[in-house]
């Protein structure tokens, strides 16, 4: 089942139109890993937000099966989770020692983040838009190159996607698998690219503050300028067929003799 947003809160609208885009776009599997959780197992969902994944992943898998979200703010927590779910505000940075080698799967999304010592690993990344791609969508190339300045003024790995395979690697993980699936933008590809639409124009929007606050990098000068060029954006998209974003979801699993 798709969830449904339940709270007048745009961030976690947001973030349930993002999760169903991506769980219909994997074809409603939300678990890739090869991987049959019982209750030995213990479950770590990294950057949970309102914890859309992990409260999926409950309804499916043993009741009994201890599971922790964490994330670095509790306002999107749901107010009353599963009982087998603790929501914690941690950082992935500095998770609690007692928890290391404890977990046999860790999953994120749209989050790069450091990695714990687990059975399995399973993480989501989107492709980033690559400057100078899109000569005919002016508006879209400019957020585009603003996003990547936005990256560059503050050390990002807007890439990490492509970088993956072999960050995890370097980090002992071995069976290391990858599906990739094409997001429609825009009107042209019916209702799924409507959504995807809509997604992307809620994160160019996310990106405006920072943008503004570094002084436009000499693409705008104005919150109503930045706001034109998404509104121009959104009409390329429609009108101009053929834009689409890669979605990646990664897994791999860590050797026994490393546990």
């Amino acid at each position: 089942m798709l969830f449904q947003p339940t709270m007048k809160n745009y961030n976690v609208s947001r973030l349930t139109l993002q999760y169903n885009i991506l769980k219909e776009l994997y074809e409603n599997r939300i678990l890739l890993a090869p991987i049959r959780l019982d209750a030995t197992d213990a479950v770590l969902d990294i950057g949970t937000g309102p914890g859309l994944w992990i409260t999926d992943l409950a309804d499916s898998v043993d009741q009994s099966i201890p599971m922790h979200a964490v994330d670095i703010e509790s306002r999107l927590f749901p107010a009353s989770p599963p009982e087998n779910i603790e929501f914690r505000v941690e950082s992935v940075t500095h998770l609690p020692v007692e928890w290391t080698s404890t977990f046999s799967l860790v999953h994120q999304q749209l989050l790069m983040a450091a990695l714990q010592k687990t059975d399995w690993v399973q993480l989501g990344e989107s492709k980033s838009w690559t400057q100078g791609r899109y000569p005919e969508k002016s508006c879209m190339e400019k957020l585009v190159a603003m996003v990547r300045s936005v990256g560059d003024s503050r050390n990002l790995y807007l890439d990490c996607a492509h970088g993956m395979p072999k960050m995890l690697a370097e980090a002992g993980f071995v069976e290391i698998e990858t599906e990739s699936r094409m997001q429609p933008v825009g009107k042209w590809a019916g209702e799924a690219g409507v959504e995807h639409r809509i997604n992307q124009v809620s994160v160019f929007k996310g990106f405006k503050t920072p943008i503004l606050e570094a002084g436009g990098f000499g693409y705008v000068r104005s919150e109503k300028e930045y706001d034109m060029h998404v509104e121009g954006a959104e009409k390329e998209w429609d009108e101009i067929p053929g834009t689409e974003k890669e979605f990646f979801i990664f897994w791999a699993k860590k050797p026994l003799l490393d546990l």
